[in-house]
This record gives structure tokens, C-alpha cells and sequence, in this order.
């Protein structure tokens, strides 16, 4: 259950995040795909964002701990640990070039 309460937060922390930096001019997307749904809509992106590690909750919940599905999950919260903790690098990076 933390495993998953964790995924949507990072999940939501990781839109967010990658809207402002991008939004704010700091960074851009690395995903290409994402680039095109981003050039599209926010709106599709936000959607996706959300969509995705609710749809793996999903599987969760319908089988547990199954083996493949459990690997699945930390498998991802690990891919949004990274992900967060390169946010919160590009943050820094930005917050000290400005001081």
C-alpha cells in the first residue's frame, strides 16, 4: 500500500515539476513522446501522467502480490525516485546560478 501511495504522489510531484521547469524555461522534456504530447495539450499530458501509474495501481489491487505485477510496481516507484531526485538537482542548479 505505501508502494502505492507513493507511486501517485511522485507521479503528480513528477508533473508538476516537469511542467513549471519547462514552463519556467530551466529544462526540457527528455522523453520524446512526451514532447509531442506536451506540444499537443498540457491538459493530454497531465491526463497521461495520472492515467498510467493509476492504471498499474489498478493491476495492483486486482492481483496483489502476484510476482510480475509487484516487480512492476517497485520497478516504477524506483524509475520515479530518479526521476525525482533529478528535479530536485535541476532545482538546485537553477536556485544557485540565480543567487
Amino acid at each position: 500500500m505505501k508502494l502505492c501511495i507513493f507511486l501517485l504522489i511522485a507521479g503528480l510531484l513528477d508533473a508538476v515539476l516537469t511542467h513549471v521547469g519547462i514552463a519556467s524555461g530551466i529544462v526540457s522534456e527528455g522523453n520524446p513522446m512526451m514532447k509531442l504530447v506536451i506540444e499537443k495539450s498540457w491538459s493530454y499530458f497531465y491526463i497521461i501522467k495520472i492515467f498510467l501509474p493509476l492504471t498499474l495501481l489498478g493491476l495492483f489491487y486486482l492481483r496483489p502480490l502476484k510476482g510480475w505485477i509487484r516487480t512492476l510496481l517497485v520497478s516504477t516507484c524506483v524509475l520515479y525516485f530518479s526521476v525525482l531526485i533529478y528535479h530536485m538537482v535541476w532545482v538546485a542548479l537553477y536556485f544557485n546560478s540565480v543567487s
